[in-house]
């Protein structure tokens, strides 16, 4: 029964085919049917092993997507985290860069009253050898002038 049915249905395809307008014109449609007597000799089993092997290629192909799919999604989490971190520690960086600048411009100002404390000390300094060096050369020009006039040995 299941023959007989298949075989009207694979009839009806055929003659569905050379009936099609697009094969009106042609006298031969370009297809071999096989003749009713040969029914017996196709190999439906053959058929069977096809559709099954491309069924196993279709699973093997969509298990493969989906390890994929996994692969990129952990891959994804994985960048993402690594962002997370990069981003981190790009914050912490900068945070020290801002902490070590204030640092730096303290130390500058530090350093710039430091150096002018110096000028103040170095002035007061130079000024004060000034006055003891102008006061010695006093000294000294009277001093001469004493010797030069024989008051030294004299006292006054």
């Amino acid at each position: 029964m299941v023959n007989g049915a298949s075989e009207q249905i694979g009839m009806g395809l055929r003659q569905s085919v050379v009936d099609h307008p697009a094969n009106a014109g042609r006298a031969d449609s370009g297809f071999v049917l096989v003749p009713p007597s040969d029914s017996g000799k196709r190999d439906w089993s053959a058929a069977l092993d096809l559709v099954r092997e491309a069924s196993e290629a279709i699973r093997i192909r969509d298990e493969r997507a989906t390890e994929m799919e996994i692969e990129h999604r952990l891959d994804a989490e994985r960048a993402s985290e690594d962002i997370r971190t990069l981003q981190e520690q790009l914050d912490e960086t900068e945070l020290r860069l801002a902490e070590t600048e204030a640092r730096a411009r303290t130390a500058e100002a530090r350093a710039a009253e430091a150096e002018a404390w110096l000028a103040k000390m170095h002035d007061a300094i130079v000024g004060s050898f000034a006055r003891v060096v102008a006061g010695d050369d006093n000294a000294e020009a009277e001093l001469r002038a004493a010797f030069a006039n024989g008051d030294l040995g004299n006292p006054a």
